[in-house]
């Protein structure tokens, strides 16, 4: 056997070996609690106490049935976070070259010269909104991808 083989080997048998050891319970005489390998001295109570099993699992090999459905709701997840971003870069995009009056959304005034109309104002809200609604979504889709991992 190599090396890393029965380093491992011997680390898996001392793993149940460790959780076997005894651990003490001590109530202090000021009332303090204290765990230890042994009864700690002085205390005016001690006791040995059972731990529960640990709770350790090993990692799903990415091959197996159990593994299949959790690395599809990781990679629809990652899908869902790059449309996003692309439906926000879109936005952002729109917003920019909405930003000059298109025809019809100046009018002139009395003085000479020219004012932006309420329709220009309104469609540069509504990109706007599009580019909150669009950074929601991913924050959305970052969220959904951080909790399907």
């Amino acid at each position: 056997m190599t090396r890393p083989t029965i380093f491992l080997l011997a680390l898996a048998l001392a793993a149940p070996a460790a959780h076997a050891q005894a651990v003490f319970r001590s109530v202090m005489p000021d009332g303090k609690i204290v765990y230890g390998d042994k009864p700690a001295p002085g205390a005016k109570e001690s006791k040995q106490v059972s731990l529960p099993p640990p709770n350790i699992s090993a990692p799903t090999p990415p091959g197996s049935p159990a593994a299949a459905p959790r690395q599809q709701a990781a990679d629809a997840a990652d899908a869902q976070v790059k449309a996003a971003q692309q439906e926000l870069q879109a936005a952002k995009a729109a917003l920019e070259a909405g930003g000059e009056p298109q025809e019809g959304e100046r009018i002139g005034i009395a003085g000479g010269g020219t004012r932006l109309t309420d329709a220009y104002f309104q469609r540069i809200k509504s990109l706007e909104a599009a580019v909150a609604a669009a950074q929601k979504k991913l924050d959305d889709a970052y969220a959904n991808r951080g909790s399907a991992r």
